[in-house]
């Protein structure tokens, strides 16, 4: 398992995607002022129903084939202003703590109140992809596919030898040395001290 400060916080390439996300979502704010200081038009789109009929309150446009309809409402525009700053600045500050759970969450959030079918896919999917690496760290030690993959195989082969298997010595395991050989003794060094040889004495 990976270290707790690397699963709850973020590496460098989820640091600046979160800080990149959380600028596009000061520009949304941006755009949602602009439209609420200008009272811009709301317009709705439905499907016709049997022989083009609309619903209430909508009209035929045959251009699109769709029943649109135009309201002015400066209060929507402003709600959106408001939740998209919010949300945009919470994730921009959580990004400078480095807390992935905070970046997730509000990336989350921001994507389900723009529309995961529309502009807040994007936003949805990012705080997804920083759960999923949080899992995979904590799980296999690795946040990327490739790593997480690669120890999962390892970690089913161990159970199924029956090894105890865990993915923190992964990487010692397989750059651990092989044992060195024996070492044998050297013979001792012929001696340079002259002993003469003994003579045998008469009889």
């Amino acid at each position: 398992m990976a270290p707790r400060e690397a699963i709850l916080g973020l590496d460098t390439l989820e640091r600046k995607l979160s800080v990149t996300l959380g600028l596009i979502a000061l520009g949304f704010g941006i755009f949602f002022f602009v439209q609420w200081a200008t009272n811009a038009k709301i317009v709705k789109s439905a499907k016709p129903l049997a022989h083009n009929a609309c619903p209430a309150g909508y009209h035929y446009l045959a251009s699109s084939g769709l029943c649109q309809q135009s309201s002015y409402d400066r209060g929507a525009w402003l709600l959106q202003f408001i939740v998209v700053i919010v949300l945009g600045l919470a994730i921009l500050y959580t990004a400078w703590r480095k807390k992935r759970a905070g970046v997730a969450t509000f990336a989350l959030l921001l994507g389900l109140f723009l529309g995961v079918a529309g502009l807040g896919v994007v936003f949805f999917f990012f705080g997804a992809w920083l759960m999923l690496r949080a899992y995979r760290l904590q799980k296999y030690g690795d946040a990327t596919w490739k790593g997480s993959n690669r120890v999962a195989r390892e970690m089913a082969g161990a159970r199924r030898s029956g090894r105890a298997f865990s993915p923190a010595t992964v990487e010692a395991s397989s750059t651990e040395a092989a044992p060195a050989p024996p070492r044998t003794a050297a013979p001792p060094a012929p001696s340079k001290r002259y002993t003469p040889k003994k003579q045998s004495r008469r009889r």
